[in-house]
């Protein structure tokens, strides 16, 4: 057997290499991310086999890779389901038309965010710009509201349903890579981030105030439009929201991800039938294909043409070639070789805290795309939040609540650029609006400190006991 020797320049010309190949595939050639993702994944198994690896040894680390994240992919694909039935249940909808009914001109601003919210956490991130974000885009233009002022808080509200859920793409992800279940890192998330979203509100009530239109009749017509489409469309009621309080009763009673969702499926799917008098051969159809409408508003028909297996593939490949890469890095000890002479330097874990926040948000600039801001950190500073005694769930935690907040801040990167196609504003405009997206990494190096200096009194504590 050819003997191994990983050094640190194995692992840093590793890491290096995939920073390079993505970065000009994406940033320079708009390349779609599987592609730049299978040829790093071939240049670091190079690197591999030159440090005395085997085929056979890179194939059983992409393996052991992927395997980790069977469970996320699983939930990922019932997500899809959900999200489909849940249009088709009415629950969305009805979410919705609540929402938009207590909505008026003097509180518009932080309504859209709390709107943007709610939508996110089952819809992602992308979803709901795409849609609730067009629609406020163009309510906030009738109310002469400064375009980046807009679409500041509706990637704010969109982002923190995107983290705090664990129905999205971007939470599902960290727990495959963590290993951790998605509700326990959402948990973790929740004190931070209501915390940055507390200051967030009243700086847009502020905002608000500000630009508010006294008469606000151009902004009722578009609302009165939208909901008129809603209730002609579906069967608006409280019951709607009965698999909603199905998904949060299982939460609470700490069930695993995957039967919590398919509680919610299923309490769709019967709701579907019974109350929307959707036929059972449809809803299967929306199961895998996803709910399309056809309300003639092409607002709301873009909002609501969601969901289904299907439109989680994509976002599945991404995973599994991201865990193909990790499963190489850390299996043959790419990783540890790369980043060991820096964690060896970092004594305290609010020192650590801190560099696995900055790395996140320097790769969301150098690689460009928040999958790969959030998954490379968590391999490279895995061992080390070990190391310090912290659960794997709180790195997931720091790593959504800084790197997936922070991607759409930068004008190059994929969620940056999806922005700016959507609602016209590029990140240069709307980023000091974006007061959630930038006050919550603040609270994530706060937390940091925290809880070094409650390690250092447990210490303190058991050396008195001693």
């Amino acid at each position: 057997m050819k003997q191994k020797n990983v050094t640190f320049y194995h692992g840093a010309a590793a890491l290096g290499l995939m920073v390079l190949i993505m970065f000009s595939s994406i940033a320079l050639f708009g390349a779609a991310l599987q592609i730049p993702l299978i040829f790093g994944c071939a240049a670091v198994g190079l690197i591999a086999v030159q440090a005395g690896f085997s085929w056979e040894e890179l194939m059983g680390s992409m393996t052991k890779g992927v395997s980790r994240s069977m469970e996320a992919l699983l939930i990922l694909m019932l997500i899809g389901v959900l999200v489909g039935t849940w249009i088709a249940c009415g629950t969305v909808p009805t979410m919705i038309y609540y929402g938009l009914t207590f909505c008026s001109a003097k509180i518009f601003v932080p309504v859209t965010l709390l709107l943007c919210l709610l939508v996110a956490c089952v819809i992602g991130s992308w979803g709901t710009i795409g849609t609730m974000g067009i629609a406020f885009m163009g309510i906030g233009t009738a109310l002469q509201i400064p375009a980046p002022v807009t679409a500041g808080c509706i990637v704010s509200g969109a982002y923190l349903g995107e983290i705090i859920s664990p129905l999205t793409d971007a939470s599902n992800l960290m727990s495959a890579i963590t290993g951790e279940p998605v509700f326990r890192i959402s948990k973790k998330l929740v004190r931070p981030a209501m915390a940055a979203l507390a200051i967030a509100l009243i700086l847009y009530v502020l905002v608000g105030v500000k630009y508010a239109n006294p008469g606000g009749m151009a902004m009722e017509g578009e609302i009165d439009s939208l909901l008129g489409g809603l209730r002609s469309s579906f069967a608006i009621s409280p019951l709607a929201l009965i698999p909603l309080a199905v998904v949060g009763t299982c939460m609470a009673l700490k069930a695993p991800a995957i039967p919590a969702v398919l509680a919610g499926i299923l309490s769709s799917m019967v709701l579907a039938i019974f109350q929307q008098h959707v036929s059972l051969d449809a809803l299967l159809d929306i199961c895998y294909h996803g709910f399309h409408s056809d309300s003639g508003m092409e607002t709301l028909d873009q909002l609501l043409s969601a969901g289904g297996m299907a439109e989680m593939l994509n976002t599945i490949s991404i995973i599994i070639l991201a865990m193909c890469f990790g499963g190489i890095m850390e299996h043959t000890g790419l990783i540890n070789a790369a980043i060991s002479p820096l964690a060896a330097r970092l004594k305290r874990f609010s020192s650590l805290n801190a560099v696995t926040i900055f790395s996140s948000i320097g790769l969301n600039v150098i690689l460009p795309n928040q999958y790969l801001a959030i998954s490379l950190p968590a391999q490279m500073y895995g061992k080390a939040w070990e190391a310090h005694d912290m659960e794997r769930s709180d790195l997931g935690a720091a790593l959504l609540g800084s790197g997936a907040v922070t991607s759409l801040l930068i004008p190059w990167n994929t969620c940056g650029i999806y922005i700016t196609k959507m609602l016209g504003v590029s990140p240069a405009e709307f980023a000091p609006y974006a007061f959630f997206c930038l006050l919550l990494p603040v609270f994530m190096i706060w937390s940091g400190r925290k809880k070094t200096k409650m390690a250092v009194l447990k210490r303190q504590a058991s050396g008195e006991r001693g």
